[in-house]
């Protein structure tokens, strides 16, 4: 039994640390479809890859055993990083780019990926072989296929098969905490399916199965195809949701309010390949292009501008916390501050890499803690008294993470008063051009 099969003390306590704080950097978590998990391996999971080692945590933080993961060679570099990835259950994978003879290499890691499944353990590979910071579903590679039928050929009970399981990953944003997070699963695939025709010709059967993949993964995230129009698309998608849910008579939640966004992008990209469109779709660009310029961060100035630009109960509410509870947040920040500022400037320094919530979400879970000793230790010389020394370091957690949703909530305040003072037409503009592009191709 390789050291990936087993679960040793430091990966479980570092598991529950770690899902803890996954927990409180999103706003909001919804998981659908784990009852497609099965109980027992040999399992795979297939996700869209968008988000580095954050959608790493977002499969562990909702399957009920632990993971392993194959992740990019180059980060394996450094000997002492590498040696605290493989404790964690994460082994190299090699590419191309990493050189044509280093590629013999990912023999071990194939070795290890059998044993793992041979033991009926969870093992993760990202079928697209990469991350890219757009919700599109890339081309699939065929290593997690090769690795699925390698382990299967091993396995000696004839009832036993490996089964994938599609997984789509949908953020609220990729870089900022406090937005949404949705983990869909759907149904497994089963390699007995393929198992006749794998015998038969391989090539053939990697081609099947990797079309099927794609197809149950598309449906479980945001897939916009377009290259021309990508950006309205995406903007057009969060300015019209609302619309588009009431349309659908879906409930509020984020799950819906994907599907919403799904059905406007299949939609657009109907209007896209109509004739009779052309000009809606340029009128579209138009204005979402003029959005976009004033609200850099699309999904959330779309989400708040849903509550109108007018002054209500619920932001008198919002401004009154804020203003009651400021004082809490005065005593966050001095106790959380530095550790915060370095955090986010670790993270400026990924900026663009697809690497800059991993670095941040990172850096957070290893330095607070290190933060909050130094500050116990120097309170215990102010208090000479263990039991507020105590009081005192439980207070520094709880402070931060009161720290982030007061942040949150002073940002969505910040913007409702934006948009009262600086009215925005374009919302209104998409809706009606949406409305007419709607009724161009009869739906």
């Amino acid at each position: 039994m390789s050291q990936f099969s087993k679960t040793s003390l430091f990966y479980s306590i570092m598991r529950v640390y770690s899902n803890f704080i996954y927990k409180r950097w999103f706003k909001s978590i919804e998981i659908n479809g784990d009852v497609n998990i099965p109980e027992e391996g040999p399992l795979i999971f297939a996700p869209n890859h968008q988000n580095a080692f954050i959608d790493a945590m977002a499969l562990l933080s909702s399957s009920p055993k632990p993971i392993v993961f194959w992740v990019r060679a180059d980060i394996f570099s450094n000997k002492t990083i590498g040696s605290i990835l493989r404790s964690l259950k994460m082994m190299p994978a090699y590419r191309m780019r990493n050189g044509y003879s280093n590629l013999k290499k990912n023999q071990e890691s194939i070795c290890n990926s059998d044993d793992v499944l041979l033991h009926n353990q969870f093992l993760c590979l990202m079928p697209e072989g990469g991350q890219e910071e757009r919700r599109t579903l890339r081309p699939l590679v065929k290593g997690i296929f090769r690795s699925a039928f390698s382990a299967q050929e091993k396995i000696t009970d004839k009832n036993k098969w490996v089964k994938i399981i599609p997984v789509g990953i949908d953020y609220g944003h990729y870089d900022k905490s406090g937005r949404h997070l949705i983990v869909n699963f759907g149904k497994p695939i089963s390699i007995k399916d393929y198992a006749q025709l794998h015998e038969e010709n391989a090539p053939v059967a990697l081609n099947k199965i990797k079309e099927e993949l794609a197809q149950k993964i598309e449906p479980l995230m945001l897939n916009i195809k377009s290259t021309d129009h990508y950006d309205t698309f995406y903007t057009a998608a969060y300015l019209y949701n609302q619309s588009m849910l009431n349309r659908m008579e879906l409930p509020d939640n984020e799950t819906s309010r994907l599907v919403a966004r799904q059905k406007i992008v299949q939609i657009l990209e109907k209007a896209e390949a109509d004739e009779r469109c052309t000009e809606q779709i340029q009128q579209l660009e138009d204005q979402c292009q003029k959005w976009s310029e004033d609200h850099p961060d699309v999904s959330f100035s779309a989400k708040v501008q849903e509550h109108g630009n007018g002054f209500d109960v619920n932001l008198l509410v919002d401004i009154l916390y804020l203003i009651i509870t400021s004082f809490l947040f005065v005593y966050a920040i001095i106790f959380n501050g530095i550790g915060f500022a370095i955090c986010k400037l670790l993270g400026k320094k990924v900026r663009g890499s697809g690497f800059e919530s991993s670095v941040k979400f990172g850096a957070a879970g290893i330095l607070m803690p290190i933060i909050y000793i130094i500050e116990t230790v120097l309170a215990a010389f102010y208090f000479k008294d263990v039991t507020h020394t105590i009081a005192f370091f439980f207070t520094l957690p709880i402070s931060f993470f009161f720290m982030q949703r007061y942040r949150w909530r002073f940002q969505y305040v910040k913007e409702r008063l934006r948009n009262m003072s600086k009215k925005s037409p374009y919302p209104s503009s998409v809706s009606t051009i949406m409305q007419q592009i709607i009724s161009t191709i009869g739906l």
